[in-house]
């Protein structure tokens, strides 16, 4: 707060008092928006332990489905590893054989069981013990469930650093910028993926019920493609150093619902997945399936040009 009242934007400090929401999915709070720098951002009524909550409470909470329920390093796997496409359209061209690769927020190893086999090192932070226990056993993979600093991995460095969905959760995204950089070799870069301030449900469609879906209590920051870049200058990176892109992940099938239906679908495998129609005429079905997901191809064209996509996905260039 300042000598106002008013809170303080934690990205660039300017004072604010636009109310983005009130009520959240899950938990109490309020999401107050800076205009100066086009940040989202949580205004907690209790404080959690993020340590003890991402290692025990998160995926008791937080799951696939649209409803609460409980899920499992399992039950993640095998749903999400299909949907890694974009960040893999991303990555895979810096990848050679020699690469020692870290990523950050690992969850149950669904990107990384794509890459394991391509790069030279894969190694993990994931704060839920569970999740870390799988990609040990079931995916081979070296992972930690401490912070990356007090990680066994804090003075290793590798080539290319991911964070997919987990700077929203941390409290301080600067600190944390300048932790995936510690770990990031000269000529190296730094993925970080987050949730897109402007998201197609909100800012071009404006569903009444997804501002309650949108906003929720795990994620403390919403950022813009302004005050991401803003986050990386103040962390240390120059404008030259700095690339964002946007991308969409959830189709028109999944934006139809929500629209007509003011509302999600049950989970999210319909939405997240290849659009395809079944009828007894296969002709119509195979043509329907073509003419959808060609416009769903347009469509979420528009949505980049429009720099109105569900994610943004910013790399970092460690010079």
């Amino acid at each position: 707060m300042n000598g106002s009242g008013e809170p303080h934007c934690p990205v660039c400090g300017g004072e604010t008092a636009h109310v983005l929401a009130t009520e959240l999915r899950r938990g109490r709070g309020r999401v107050l928006h800076c205009r100066v720098c086009d940040h989202g951002f949580l205004l907690q009524d209790q404080k959690v332990d993020s340590k003890q909550f991402y290692a025990e409470q998160y995926r008791q909470e937080y799951s696939h489905n649209a409803e609460e329920k409980a899920t499992n390093a399992r039950e993640l796997f095998d749903v999400y590893k299909r949907y890694q496409q974009d960040r893999l359209d991303a990555i895979v061209p810096m990848l050679l054989p020699t690469t020692k690769l870290l990523e950050v927020g690992a969850s149950a190893g669904q990107f990384l069981w794509h890459v394991k086999d391509r790069v030279r090192v894969v190694n993990a932070i994931e704060l839920d013990k569970a999740c870390r226990v799988f990609m040990e056993q079931k995916l081979h993979i070296s992972a930690d469930d401490e912070y990356l600093e007090y990680s066994r991995f804090a003075r290793e460095t590798y080539d290319v650093v991911c964070a997919f969905q987990v700077m929203e959760h941390v409290g301080d995204p600067f600190s944390f910028l300048k932790s995936l950089r510690a770990v990031t070799r000269s000529e190296g870069a730094i993925f970080v993926e987050v949730p897109n301030l402007h998201d197609p449900l909100l800012a071009i469609w404006n569903v009444p019920a997804y501002r309650g879906f949108y906003y929720h209590s795990a994620h403390l920051h919403y950022f813009s493609e302004t005050s991401l870049r803003k986050v990386a200058q103040t962390a240390g990176f120059h404008d030259d150093q700095i690339e964002i892109s946007f991308s969409q992940d959830y189709n028109l099938l999944n934006h139809l619902h929500w629209i007509m239906n003011n509302g999600p679908q049950t989970d999210c495998l319909v939405g997240l997945g290849e659009i395809s129609f079944k009828g007894d005429n296969l002709e119509i079905s195979q043509w329907l399936t073509q003419e959808i997901n060609a416009l769903n191809h347009r469509y979420i064209e528009r949505l980049i040009a429009a720099k109105s996509t569900s994610n943004l996905m910013m790399k970092l260039k460690h010079v």
